[in-house]
């Protein structure tokens, strides 16, 4: 039974596992009845083998940004608590032996033995308020994910993965940093309220600070690089595939004006201010002219409808632009000269 258990446990790292032996592997190992085995010593070896020199502040987060990988990459389309919750001990550990968690676990007292992850996913023209374990405020945005830890420990970094976009008001605790993860981006509080916007697929990150001070830094093949620390009403824009950022100023009640319907753009072109749009909104562009893709505009929208909001851009095209809303199919049709 063992060398079976060894077997699926070196399957199940190398991610060629299927749900039927992982819900056995999870069995296995959420028994305390095999606590003490033979599998669980390798463990104590494979910690005892950790360098003394570790970082492990940042062995802490790497390591917990890899195991909510691993996590996801098992979970079901859900947009609630993970369902295999009576073997999250059993997941955190298996993760652990090869991310270098468990030796950070180690050097924390008491032990936990067990983490459990929740998450919550919008959908487009959805947006919700949520409150964590430590009492921090987060207003998710439409098509947005977060996975959070089931309670934070006194003293730990609280760690968070963003995919979206989220204003946050982090409850203060100066001997627990509160971090955010998106993507290759860290952002790093004590207590504050600040805007990220970390929608994976447009290719840019940005945070804008409303209170507090924040640290944000890129994780570049396990290396954190600080690029800025911004202050109220500051904004770090930072292109992913480039690589490089700009650090602007922001008016201190645009940074999280999209929670009270008002949505403000600055230089953006009309590709991208549409992408925004389809989330807000929850519909689906169609453009059908290539060059309105070069059109940029300027444009705050406060308490809008969608029809009031198109209406507008084509106004501001100097009445170049034209578009049809297909109520029925949740479709706007878009074409036109080009912009003014």
């Amino acid at each position: 039974m063992k060398e079976n258990i060894k077997i699926l446990f070196e399957h199940y790292l190398a991610g060629k596992t299927d749900p039927e032996q992982e819900k056995i592997l999870m069995e296995y190992l959420a028994d305390p009845a095999n606590a003490d085995s033979e599998f669980h010593g390798a463990m104590e070896k494979a910690w005892a083998k950790q360098t003394r020199e570790t970082d492990y502040s940042r062995t802490a987060a790497q390591g917990l940004a890899q195991i909510w990988d691993k996590v996801e990459e098992r979970q079901p389309k859900s947009r609630s608590l993970f369902p295999l919750l009576k073997y999250a001990a059993a997941i955190v550990v298996i993760v652990s032996a090869s991310l270098g968690w468990y030796a950070y676990q180690k050097t924390q007292q008491p032990v936990q033995t067990a983490i459990a992850f929740l998450s919550k996913t919008t959908q487009k023209g959805e947006k919700v308020k949520l409150i964590l374990p430590d009492s921090s405020i987060v207003y998710l945005g439409a098509g947005s994910k977060l996975t959070w830890p089931s309670h934070f420990v006194k003293g730990s970094l609280r760690n968070i993965r963003l995919e979206g976009e989220a204003f946050f008001e982090v409850k203060h605790d100066a001997s627990s940093p509160f971090i955010v993860h998106s993507g290759q981006m860290q952002t790093q509080v004590l207590g504050t309220s600040f805007n990220i916007y970390a929608y994976p697929k447009d290719g840019t990150f940005s945070v804008a600070v409303r209170t507090g001070k924040v640290k944000v830094s890129e994780n570049s093949a396990g290396k954190l690089k600080q690029l800025s620390l911004l202050t109220p009403g500051m904004k770090l824009l930072y292109h992913l595939k480039a690589r490089d950022y700009t650090v602007s100023n922001e008016r201190i009640t645009e940074v999280n004006a999209w929670i009270k319907n008002s949505f403000a753009f600055k230089d953006i072109s009309l590709p991208n201010m549409l992408k925004s749009l389809e989330r807000y909104y929850n519909i689906h562009f169609e453009v059908k002219v290539h060059k309105l893709n070069q059109c940029r505009y300027n444009a705050t929208f406060t308490n809008k409808n969608i029809g009031e909001v198109m209406e507008e851009i084509r106004v501001m095209s100097g009445k170049k632009m034209k578009y049809k809303i297909d109520t029925a199919n949740k479709t706007i049709t878009v074409w036109g000269e080009g912009c003014q």
